[in-house]
């Protein structure tokens, strides 16, 4: 048989449920203990948290196990362990790989990598990805910044990583993009275990010093970043693969910096930002700078152009003309989804020491800022001796913000306590030593951010001393289980509906009383509905400071792929209408919406078709952009999908428009159900396939003659123009591209004993190759047997001490009754279901037994035919790679088959 992959269960159960769960496993790739280049040495520490108040067990594992075994950690309320080389020493092992983390409660884990040298460290934060952060078969990611020098003793060099960390490992392909958004190269990512890969963007893509990759998951479920290494300094920059933006964006990038800093070091931030839509976006940019209060900062603003990346090197310099001595954070808004992405790095600006020592910095949508209704959030292994130092940037929002700080031992015991505040879009990033003066900060120590009032955003730079290089992470969230109703007064509070789906956080200050508050789930008939509804009471209930309204997006309750056409639609009395001002949090998967009223006024809105007022206040999620597909469900099965195409295939699609989405328009717009004939409709050019017309309600879109992998996603994406609101938006649409061409190959084989008990066995194998294709309508086409040629027949018997006789003839091997089954949650995958059927059989065999009391003996088939049906779902099928595989025992005792299947165009 063909070389194949053995799949292991499919589980559906997961994939059923739809609800968003907390994750129970933490996956870091990039975790090693290996020489690099240039006599370098990389090793990474692992650091995990227990922030509950109740003892907690992890399991901590190495992927690829390598011959290392998993490790049993008991960690006390609130306690913290670290483990320096954690390869070294947990297993004693060398190489590269991911830690993977579990625990039956929520557990803080941080980790960093870094190459250690006489100089000191030069290390990057890796990142941590919870279970629901993975990307599924058929999402896509993107990091922006790659950069490869053309040769190795200046500029840079690029690393592409990629972790499967299911058993059954997974596939998938990244792609590299210039500048200009050209195709330069791809590497295809493949295990058949839980492992990881990484390959150097020179051996695929060659130099290029401006780019960005993409990652497609094919197979499993993946997490992936770019590690890129300065050829000179040896230091690295992680960058980690991410969804791109969606929605508005209105965003602060906190620690940037052209400023001069201790031991003779510099420090200077630069940017990249990428625009994947089809015109030209604008993006504002304001600083906040080092001081209590920003009430009326400089600010400037620039062009992205469409399609492609915009580097800008010292961005404080380039696009505000900051001097020297300039640190804070940087807001930047636009009404575009722009990707933003900075790295700040010490360099020498006269270019004695070249090189660089850097860390990237991600944007914060305002709205995701740690707030009062929060538990808090947490910096975690903390160091502050001889060594290293940390600094603690603070970031205020619009209103301002005021905490309290804890500072806490390894083990969970209080060390000292402050407090802290700053004025609207203050900024402030002083060395945790500073924040507790007179205190010796403990060695992995934690520091507790709550907020009191106003918002913050939080980051640790935890700084070698000796080399001066930074790593840079965020502040962690604290885990905390919110109810679905409580009694919030004056100090706020959150209440969540039971589905973890809608969540509605209460500030610190928009309450002057207690007040029974709760979320029940509820029906949801807004046009266009995703999800159930949910109603929260009471209703008319007014903030003295606003709401926030929290949506999480995923698990398959909303589409992720498609929340920028998403919106939140409130029950008024004249009928359904969307909210607007939101912004898209990817890096949580949340659409944020602020709320001054649980019944946003129906004197603001005027529906077309006005509906009955239900009691209390009932939002419901809806498609505020859709695009369908106009051939029907497919059959065989209720999770049949509409938008799968085989190559060379073509559907219909139409497009429909309600209204703005949330993640569009200014704060506190309420907007009224739009009719399609009210915009403008314009199809854009897919990345793979074709559309008919460019204009109007419906076009149709052909899908490409041959694709690179078994499966793909094309993006189809869609430009609306609203007359009455004079704004655009565009949305995109996914279609699963299937190779039209499939082949199965069957193998059969059946044993048998003799039937008085004596040695024997009787081996029957048969092996035939069948071909079958997908029509336009994703029915399976006829299937046809390859010819005699492919046809492997084997029949061999041994009955010791018995003789055996004559052996009858052997019919032929065929698959029939073919049907395939796709998975509506996991829309990359599809079952298939048939029959094998051993034709005429063949005839029994018989043989001859000495001292035994009668003869012959007969063994074998009936000259019949055989039919052994490949019942769903014990049979799944992976379209996603070239080859898979399945294994089963379905047929009777000591009678097994194997087949695999796989794609040729």
């Amino acid at each position: 048989m063909r070389n194949a992959t053995v799949l292991t269960a499919v589980f559906l159960s997961a994939l059923s449920t739809g609800l968003p769960v907390e994750a129970s496993t933490w996956t870091v790739p990039g975790t090693v203990n290996a020489g690099g280049l240039n006599n370098t040495r990389f090793v990474s520490d692992l650091a995990v948290t227990n922030p509950g108040s109740s003892p907690a067990q992890a399991t901590i594992s190495f992927i690829p196990a390598n011959g290392t075994t998993p490790k049993q950690v008991a960690l006390n309320s609130g306690e913290t362990v670290v483990y320096r080389n954690v390869l070294d020493r947990l297993w004693g092992a060398q190489g590269a790989g991911a830690t993977q983390v579990a625990s039956d409660l929520p557990l803080l884990i941080r980790a960093r990598t870094y190459n250690t040298a006489v100089s000191g460290t030069y290390g990057v934060a890796l990142p941590v990805f919870a279970d629901d952060r993975l990307l599924s078969p058929g999402d896509t990611a993107d990091s922006l910044w790659i950069s490869q020098s053309a040769d190795g003793t200046s500029g840079y060099r690029t690393n592409v990583a990629v972790v499967f960390p299911d058993p059954a490992g997974g596939e998938a392909t990244v792609t590299l993009y210039d500048a200009d958004g050209n195709g330069i190269g791809s590497k295809d990512y493949a295990l058949g275990a839980a492992g990881f890969q990484q390959f150097g963007v020179g051996s695929f893509a060659g130099p290029v010093s401006i780019a960005r990759a993409e990652v497609q998951v094919i197979r499993g479920r993946a997490a992936s970043y770019s590690v890129v290494v300065d050829n000179i300094t040896g230091d690295s920059s992680l960058f980690t693969f991410e969804e791109l933006p969606a929605g508005w964006q209105d965003v602060l990038v906190n620690g940037v910096a052209r400023a001069n800093g201790r031991n003779n070091t510099f420090f200077r931030t630069d940017g990249r930002f990428y625009n994947p839509g089809s015109t030209d976006a604008t993006v504002s940019v304001a600083f906040h700078a080092s001081q209590n209060s920003n009430p009326s900062p400089l600010t400037g603003t620039f062009t992205v152009p469409a399609g492609k990346i915009r580097d800008v090197v010292d961005v404080l310099d380039s696009l505000l003309a900051l001097p020297v001595g300039s640190a804070g954070a940087l807001l930047f808004k636009s009404d575009a989804s722009v990707a933003i992405l900075c790295r700040t790095s010490n360099v020498d600006p006269a270019g004695v020491n070249p090189g660089t020592f850097g860390a990237q910095q991600k944007p914060r949508q305002l709205l995701s800022f740690l707030m009062s209704a929060d538990a808090g959030a947490v910096v975690t292994g903390i160091r502050q001796n001889a060594a290293f130092r940390t600094n603690i940037g603070f970031a205020a929002g619009g209103d301002g913000a005021a905490y309290t700080l804890t500072l806490k031992s390894a083990s969970g015991a209080t060390v000292a306590t402050a407090t802290g505040s700053l004025g609207n879009f203050g900024w402030t990033q002083p060395n945790v030593q500073d924040l507790f003066p007179g205190t010796t900060v403990p060695d992995d120590a934690t520091l507790l951010v709550k907020v009191t009032s106003g918002s913050v955003d939080v980051f640790d730079s935890s700084i070698d001393n000796a080399s001066g290089d930074p790593v840079v992470t965020p502040i962690m969230p604290v885990p905390a289980d919110i109810p679905s109703s409580a009694t919030i007064g004056p100090l706020g509070g959150s209440i969540r509906s039971s589905d973890g789906i809608f969540t509605l956080k209460v500030p610190a200050g928009a309450l002057a009383t207690p007040t029974p508050i709760s979320i029940a789930i509820t029906t949801n008939d807004a046009p266009g509905a995703l999800g159930p509804g949910y109603e929260v009471s009471p209703g008319d209930l007014e903030f003295a400071q606003p709401a926030l309204l929290c949506l999480r997006y995923g698990g398959g309750v909303l589409s992720v792929r498609g929340i920028d056409g998403t919106s939140v639609a409130v029950l008024t009395g004249a009928g359904w209408a969307g909210l607007t001002g939101g912004r898209v949090e990817t890096s949580s998967r949340a659409l944020l919406i602020r709320l001054w009223n649980t019944s946003p006024s129906a004197s603001l809105v005027a529906a077309r078709t006005p509906q009955a007022v239900t009691s209390g206040s009932r939002f419901g999620p809806l498609a505020a952009f859709e695009i369908r597909s106009q051939d029907p469900l497919l059959p065989f099965g209720q999770g049949a999908r509409a938008n799968w195409l085989p190559t060379e295939g073509s559907t219909g699609l139409s497009a429909f428009f309600r209204l703005m989405p949330s993640s569009a328009g200014e704060e506190g717009r309420i907007v009224r159900l739009l009719g399609v004939q009210q915009v403008t409709v314009t199809w854009l050019r897919p990345r793979l396939g074709t559309v008919e017309n460019s204009s109007g309600q419906a076009t149709s879109y052909n899908a490409p003659h041959t694709i690179s992998q078994a499966f793909v996603v094309d993006t189809i994406r869609v430009r609306f123009h609203d007359s009455a609101t004079r704004e655009a938006r565009e949305t995109k649409y996914y279609m699963n591209i299937i190779r039209r061409r499939w082949s199965l190959l069957v193998d059969f084989r059946f044993n048998q004993t003799c039937a008085n008990g004596a040695v024997f066995s009787l081996a029957y194998t048969r092996t035939r190759k069948h071909d079958f294709v997908f029509d336009n309508d994703m029915n399976l086409g006829s299937l046809f047997a390859q010819g005699d040629s492919s046809n492997v027949d084997t029949l061999a018997g041994v009955c010791a001490p018995c003789t055996l006789g004559s052996q009858g003839t052997v019919g032929d091997l065929e698959f029939i009754q073919p049907k395939a089954r796709f998975v509506e949650l996991a829309p990359t995958y599809f079952f298939l279901q048939g029959s094998i059927v051993v034709r005429r059989g063949f005839r029994a065999i018989e043989g001859t037994c000495p001292n035994s009391p009668a003869a012959p003996y007969p063994w074998g088939f009936p000259a019949s035919d055989l039919t052994y049906a490949l019942p769903f779902p014990d049979v799944g099928f992976w379209p996603l790679s070239n080859e898979s595989l399945f294994s089963g025992d379905k047929i009777p005792t000591e009678t097994y088959y194997l087949a695999a299947i796989w794609s040729s165009s």
